[in-house]
């Protein structure tokens, strides 16, 4: 069984907490040697990023323009070979046109000399003269008449067809100029929405670099003012280290329990960081060289004081946590037998249930009985501690007359709960089963 013996000086303790303390910052400072390592590479990894995607770009532009370019030209290309086409389907209406107007003037010119064509002699005899002078004039009149109608009607065709083929090729006119307006501006359309579209693109890429690239710069920042910082305590720390090497010697306990080692060091740093007697008090008066030794002595001690009053708040949340979760599994698996009992399932298989929760109960009973909190109470004896240590074992974690971290007291109840719901639950079935055999 370990021992701590009274007559050992403060100040020796005090120097191998100390040193502990300025072994670990030596570790944090060459964690944060090694984060600010990995900043910098992170940083000209982004660098690297950074002018990876300006050459790109600066290549994609180029790409775009040269696209541009070669669409300008192949516009250009298309508009020759339809202004073409256009001037080729022009001439070619332009000479139809004149073809049916040459045909209506040879229809026309025929027309003229069938009415120029002399008359035929007709012989008769006198006794019909008279009627023939009567049938030739009545002949002219209706000749005359017929004539005169073919000639307005060729006229009034030939003027109607130039008409109809002035207002086609005007029409055919506008219709190519609507299309090639169309065209232009379909192309033009598609090529500034393509255009913003790769701007677009440029720009969220640009705006996502220049983020993470500040981000990386204040985290560099902060990782270089943290270790200005911790560079400024390491050199306060050795300098105090110093000094007090001097007063005192390091001395290393030795523990044959090793699972105690941890809790027992946490009571001897509680125990001079609480309220030291007056024969230790004296003691330090004697050994320390100075106020400017208290000063950083009482500062060391308010700093260690509240990494464990830190410690402590953390234990008792990993505790209680842990026990909800216990405490909560327990619960179901009662729940689960209730619900046996009442679908009327073996009795065997629900009373092995019942024991086995019992037992998990007692464990975690157990484990709450040898439960040491690091705000354990130091200004007792180790000694004592030691036996209350061995009596919550052995009574199995009844507490009641002793001083006990909440935590633990809470699990007691929760835990006597579960235990007293799983008797009754026992007892009912016991008793249903005695019932059911007396019918």
């Amino acid at each position: 069984m370990w021992s701590f013996n009274d007559g050992e000086t403060s100040t020796s303790k005090y120097t191998s907490a100390l040193e502990e303390e300025v072994e670990i910052l030596r570790k944090s400072v060459d964690n944060l040697q090694n984060k600010l390592r990995v900043g910098l590479e992170i940083e000209n990894h982004l660098k690297k990023k950074f002018c990876d995607l300006e050459k790109k770009r600066i290549l994609s532009e180029e790409k775009v323009k040269k696209w541009i370019a070669g669409l300008l030209h192949y516009h250009s290309l298309h508009r020759v070979h339809i202004m073409n086409l256009l001037d080729e389907g022009y001439l070619h209406l332009k000479s139809t046109i004149n073809s049916v107007e040459e045909k209506i003037r040879q229809i026309d010119i025929s027309g003229g000399q069938n009415l120029k064509s002399p008359p035929v002699d007709v012989k008769l005899p006198e006794s019909e003269c008279r009627d023939v002078h009567i049938n030739t004039n009545a002949d002219l009149i209706t000749k005359g008449n017929v004539t005169s109608l073919p000639s307005t009607v060729t006229v009034r065709t030939g003027d109607a067809s130039t008409a109809l083929a002035r207002a086609l090729h005007e029409k055919v006119a506008a219709l190519l100029l609507l299309s090639q307006q169309e065209e232009r501006h379909l192309l033009d359309r598609n090529v500034h929405a393509a255009l913003e579209r790769k701007m677009e693109e440029l720009q969220r890429n640009l705006l996502q670099v220049t983020n993470e690239k500040v981000k990386a710069l204040m985290e560099l920042a902060q990782l270089k003012q943290e270790y200005h910082l911790l560079q400024k305590k390491v050199c306060q720390e050795t300098k105090q280290g110093k000094l007090l090497t001097d007063i005192g010697q390091k001395r290393i306990v030795a523990d044959r329990d090793g699972s105690l080692i941890n809790i027992l060091k946490k009571t001897y740093m509680k125990r001079w960081i609480g309220t030291v007697s007056n024969e230790n008090g004296a003691e330090a008066d004697q050994n320390s060289q100075g106020n400017i030794t208290n000063r950083r002595s009482n500062y060391s001690m308010d700093f260690a004081r509240m990494k464990i009053e830190n410690a402590t708040l953390k234990e008792s949340l990993e505790s209680m946590e842990h026990l909800t979760s216990s405490v909560r599994r327990l619960r179901l698996a009662l729940l689960k037998v209730k619900v046996s009992v009442a679908s009327e399932d073996t009795a065997a298989g629900m009373f092995e249930a019942l024991d086995n929760i019992v037992t998990e109960a007692k464990l975690v009973k157990t484990a709450l009985g040898s439960f040491l909190p690091v705000s354990w109470s130091a200004e007792a004896d180790v000694g004592s501690l030691g036996e209350r240590f061995d009596e919550m074992v052995d009574d199995g974690g009844d507490s009641s007359g002793e001083k006990v971290d909440f935590v633990s007291a809470a699990g007691f109840e929760m835990v006597e709960l579960l235990i007293l719901a799983a008797q009754i639950l026992k007892d009912a079935k016991t008793k249903g089963g005695f019932s059911n055999a007396a019918v």
